[in-house]
């Protein structure tokens, strides 16, 4: 087990032939592979040493359905998820990122305007998926529900899902970002409680074209998985460090 101060996560996307291999390895030294069927930032949990979700189960949680629409679209569609506490470089597998905890604190952060502008450029419009859009009257609702109970009572709907949507877009052609030599490094633009499915950054299905990403947990991920609210997490690709 990581301690607080070493926190970190290995993601792989895989074929079934691989994960098959890989799950043998991995239970062939005694560690526990355990299988996510709700929320898919359970295997971020610090308790959890290593986990996968299965490609049917992405599309099946009800609570993120919609989000996870992002996913659909990715190139990793069809293939399963596996997390792990340890690096698995003696497989295979190749590692798509590694997430580790970061004392980041951002330079600046967008108004509503700013927000407004990050959504109504091309690369966002074009790399959106449909279903992302489409929020049901329930789902509304449920949001609304949780906005009271995180003592936002005064934040409308309509505001979020702009501080959603602008984060994301934030992600795709980054207008809020610090620089490590010549790289951009994009960062989450909002606090935990305006930020959603940031387990899109964390597995890099949103962001992927850069080497690093600097990544706040959204309110399911302090719910499900542990994580800090607002603390900042770093992505950062496999052997780019």
């Amino acid at each position: 087990m990581n301690s607080a101060n070493d926190y970190q996560k290995f993601v792989y996307w895989l074929e079934r032939s691989l994960f098959d291999d890989m799950k043998g390895k991995i239970e062939a030294r005694g560690i526990s592979l355990t299988e996510t069927k709700k929320a898919v930032c359970v295997p971020l949990s610090k308790r959890v040493e290593a986990s996968y979700v299965l490609p049917e189960t992405l599309g099946r949680f009800e609570l993120c359905k919609r989000q996870l629409s992002w996913h659909g679209a990715s190139p990793y569609c069809g293939k399963i998820l596996l997390v792990s506490s340890f690096d698995l470089k003696d497989s295979d597998a190749r590692c798509e990122v590694v997430i580790r905890q970061s004392s980041f604190k951002p330079p600046s952060l967008p108004a509503t305007e700013e927000k407004a502008r990050l959504i109504e450029r091309p690369s966002y419009r074009n790399a959106r998926p449909a279903e992302w859009d489409n929020i049901g009257a329930l789902e509304a609702k449920e949001i609304e529900r949780r906005l009271n109970v995180m003592g936002l009572r005064r934040v409308k709907f309509e505001e979020l899902f702009l501080s959603h949507c602008a984060n994301h877009a934030n992600f795709i052609e980054p207008a809020y970002f610090i620089l490590e030599g010549d790289e951009r490094v994009p960062y989450s633009i909002g606090k935990t409680s305006h930020v959603c499915s940031a387990c899109m950054e964390w597995y890099n299905i949103i962001g992927s074209s850069f080497s690093k990403k600097l990544v706040v947990p959204c309110p399911g991920a302090v719910l499900f998985a542990g994580l800090i609210t607002n603390r900042y997490y770093e992505v950062s690709q496999c052997g780019s460090n």
